[in-house]
């Protein structure tokens, strides 16, 4: 989800990224209907809802419409849980890989509060990724796993590829797998998010120059910046389409920087939709 002004799902994310990736050659393994293929080819459409940036009180609407490739490999994965995971390590317990997130960029001109100020760049989120798989629970027709993942990501702006610092990220993830249907899936999260002084600082800080009668000179420090609550639903319609819902809680009261004049909301809500339209897959399933 990660950092966002306007939350991606990572439904999203992974199709959109993995659009512009270059893929590689892996061995097939032994096709299983219920399992994932190796390779994907598609069509996404989507659409989201969201604060502009953290505590805002501004809103941001987006839709796309782009073709996507995934590839499912045993080291490699391109387009699936986060748009790229180079596995480093795992066994029944712990995983580390690497993984991304993206943010939609904001308009100044759009954003009373931020009027004045530079806009907010399209954000561009890569770091290690620790999964630890701390439970597994067997229903009749579901399979319940709860993971905790910690992620560590540098945030670059895609415009100019400068960083803005870096982004904190535990999560706790509980998803509902169903075993007699592929792609349908419930997972519920919650992540806390905590910046650094230079990312705080891009989001909540306002300089001398562009302080004004309503909105007051402010130096961002680092540290907690919120928590959000999120659920999802994934929902096979055919054998060719899916569905991805999902909707988020973004609490962020007690944030270090609260007392900035751009921060406007405790509370924000963001949501979105992708329709998945899959136009071809390969016999052989992914190995993991």
């Amino acid at each position: 989800m990660t950092l966002r002004k306007n939350r991606l799902s990572r439904a999203a994310a992974l199709v959109l990224m993995s659009a512009l990736w270059p893929l590689s050659a892996s061995a097939e393994a032994p096709k299983d209907p219920l399992k994932d293929p190796l390779w994907e080819v598609g069509l996404v459409s989507a659409a989201f809802s969201g604060p502009s940036y953290p505590a805002a009180d501004d809103e941001t609407t987006a839709a796309f419409l782009s073709p996507f490739v995934i590839y499912r490999g045993d080291i490699f994965s391109v387009g699936d849980e986060g748009a790229l995971r180079a596995l480093a390590f795992a066994n029944d317990t712990l995983e580390l890989d690497l993984s991304l997130g993206a943010s939609l960029p904001a308009d100044s001109e759009d954003d009373a509060d931020r009027e004045g100020m530079p806009d907010l760049d399209f954000l561009f989120e890569i770091g290690p990724q620790l999964i630890w798989h701390a439970a597994r629970h067997d229903f009749k027709r579901w399979r319940g796993e709860f993971d905790i993942k910690l992620r560590a990501r540098s945030v670059i702006s895609l415009v100019d590829f400068d960083t803005h610092g870096f982004l904190v990220e535990p999560a706790f993830v509980y998803e509902l797998k169903s075993k007699t249907r592929r792609h349908l899936s419930w997972q519920a999260d919650i992540e806390l998010l905590y910046g650094n002084k230079r990312l705080n600082r891009y989001f909540y800080e306002v300089a001398d120059r562009y302080a004004t009668e309503t909105r007051d000179a402010y130096m961002a420090d680092s540290g907690y910046m919120g928590v959000e609550f999120g659920a999802g639903l994934s929902y096979p319609v055919n054998n060719k389409l899916r569905l991805f819902v999902g909707g988020n809680v973004e609490l962020y009261d007690g944030a270090a920087n609260q007392d900035s004049p751009l921060f406007k909301e405790d509370v924000a809500y963001s949501g979105g939709m992708v329709l998945v339209y899959n136009f071809y897959e390969s016999d052989a399933r992914s190995p993991r």
